[in-house]
C-alpha cells in the first residue's frame, strides 16, 4: 500500500511527466514510466487520471480555473491592456512548464483550455463566433510570445498588444 501523501500524488505524477517530456518524445512515454518516476502505483495513477493526456489537461484546467477565480479577469470589464497584463503575468509564472509542453508538441492542450474558458465565461455576452475570435487572437499572441522565448515582459506585451488599434 502506498503511503498517504496529503493529496499530492497528482503533483508527483505531473512533475514526473514534465521531467520525462524534457527527455523523451511524448509517444515514447508510458504510464508505467510516469508511475516509476513519480514513485506511485498504476492504481494510484488511474485513480486520478485516464491517461497521460489527462494529466496535462487536468493540470492546465486547474491552473486556469484558479487564475480565473483569483484574478477577476474579465474581457468586458478590464481595459484591453489590463486584461492582457493579468494574463501575461499569470503565464510568466508557468512559462518554463509551458515551454516544455510547447517543445513536446502538446501546446494544443492550452489552446483547448483558452477556448473552454472563453466560451464558458462569455456565453450570452458574445456570440460563439465573437468569443472564438477573441480567444484565438489572445491565444495566438500568447503562443508567439512563448515561441520567441518570452523575451518581453508582461507589461511590454500588454502595452504592445493592448494599444493596437484597427485602422
Amino acid at each position: 500500500m502506498e503511503p498517504k501523501r496529503d493529496g499530492r500524488v497528482s503533483d508527483y505524477i505531473l512533475e514526473a511527466l514534465l521531467i520525462l517530456i524534457r527527455k523523451k518524445e511524448w509517444q515514447d512515454i508510458s504510464v508505467t514510466e510516469i508511475c516509476e518516476k513519480a514513485g506511485v502505483t498504476r492504481m494510484s495513477f488511474y485513480r486520478s487520471f485516464t491517461g497521460k493526456e489527462d494529466v496535462l489537461r487536468k493540470w492546465i484546467g486547474k491552473v486556469t480555473d484558479q487564475f480565473m477565480a483569483e484574478s477577476g479577469i474579465d474581457f468586458l470589464r478590464d481595459s484591453r491592456e489590463d486584461y492582457l497584463m493579468k494574463l501575461f503575468r499569470h503565464v510568466t509564472e508557468y512559462k518554463e512548464r509551458l515551454q516544455v509542453i510547447y517543445r513536446a508538441g502538446l501546446i494544443h492542450f492550452v489552446q483547448e483550455e483558452f477556448d473552454r474558458v472563453m466560451l464558458a465565461h462569455y456565453e450570452g455576452r458574445y456570440t460563439d463566433y465573437q468569443t472564438s475570435f477573441i480567444s484565438g487572437g489572445v491565444y495566438n499572441v500568447f503562443l508567439l510570445w512563448l515561441k520567441k522565448g518570452c523575451i518581453e515582459t508582461p507589461e511590454q506585451m500588454a502595452h504592445m498588444v493592448g494599444t493596437f488599434q484597427q485602422h
